[in-house]
């Protein structure tokens, strides 16, 4: 008959060497990533870094510590449609978006604002986007925009503050201007998003002011002004959001929140978000595309 408490010690014996062994191999390969990320300068963890995010349609900002979205992104080719935002919350993105639609030069445009929490990145965004004909308002929310051309891009003027304290601050002619703090959560009433987009003509300008004022009911009219060609607004308000939605984005949060925590845990004792990403890539290179879930899922991936 066999001795079942000696094969139970056996196991036991087993399990523990299994678990030791594990465990020398991960603190082995987390302090050879330490000396590997210690031993390249910054401009070698920038270049790796935008390698790293360009599929995603991104690329980090060094003085702003933060990615934003290239110009050349995959992204530009998907266009927008209003449905991505209603979906968003089920990958991660909880957010505050105001978007602005008015006819010029016969055609129906879509300016869109959005800030909030994306995955474990605290962010805002821009786009600027067209129907190339005109889109009768109760459309609106099924049409499908394409982003503008190179001609199109307006310069626009961006700041994102996260409880008074600046998160990015970018300014380009853009289709899409993007910022994204990485391992930093936030939650939208946090945010104010500020804006000034200068546009081709005073003729556009002012159509897209007569559209800020008929959005009624979704910023104030002491949020915005025009002088020339120039178009300023301020989001530092939030949307308002049924009861089931705003429990189903009270659960995504949390697990933000608990997402960031991780991160930031896992990625210790690194501060710079260059040597945190570096250190997750060689750590865990599957965890990469989690930790670039910026709006790219918006656009149809």
């Amino acid at each position: 008959m066999p001795d079942f408490n000696v094969i139970k010690i056996g196991c036991i014996v087993v399990i523990l060497l299994v678990l030791l062994i594990a465990a020398v191999i991960i603190t082995v390969k987390r302090e050879k990533s330490k000396r590997k990320i210690r031993r390249m300068c910054d401009a070698e963890k920038i270049q790796l870094l935008n390698e790293l995010a360009e599929p995603f349609g991104f690329c980090y900002v060094p003085c702003e510590d933060v990615f934003t979205s290239r110009e050349d992104a995959w992204q530009r080719k998907q266009g927008y449609e209003a449905l991505y935002d209603r979906a968003a919350v089920g990958a991660g993105m909880v957010f505050d978006a105001l978007p602005i639609y008015f006819d010029y030069a016969g055609e129906t445009w879509l300016i869109e604002f959005w800030k909030g929490q994306y995955g474990i990145n605290t962010g805002g965004e821009v786009g600027v986007y067209h129907a190339g004909k005109v889109v009768p308002e109760r459309y609106y929310r099924i049409a499908h925009f394409e982003a503008v051309e190179d001609q199109d891009m307006p310069f626009i003027q961006c700041r994102l503050d996260r409880r008074r304290k600046k998160v990015y601050f970018l300014q380009k002619r853009h289709w899409w201007l993007t910022g994204f703090g990485m391992g930093t959560f936030s939650r939208p009433s946090d945010l104010i998003l500020v804006t000034t987009i200068r546009f081709q003509n005073e003729c556009m300008a002012e159509a897209f002011f007569e559209g800020l004022k008929r959005a009624k009911g979704k910023i104030p009219g002491n949020k915005y002004r025009i002088c020339r060609n120039e178009v300023y607004v301020r989001m530092d308000f939030c949307m308002k959001h049924k009861f089931c939605a705003s429990v189903w984005r009270c659960m995504v949060q949390a697990w933000n929140c608990f997402c960031c925590f991780l991160y930031r845990l896992f990625t210790h004792p690194f501060i710079a978000t260059p040597d945190r990403l570096l250190f997750l890539y060689y750590q865990l290179p599957w965890c990469l595309k989690h930790a670039f879930r910026m709006r790219g899922w918006k656009h149809g991936k």
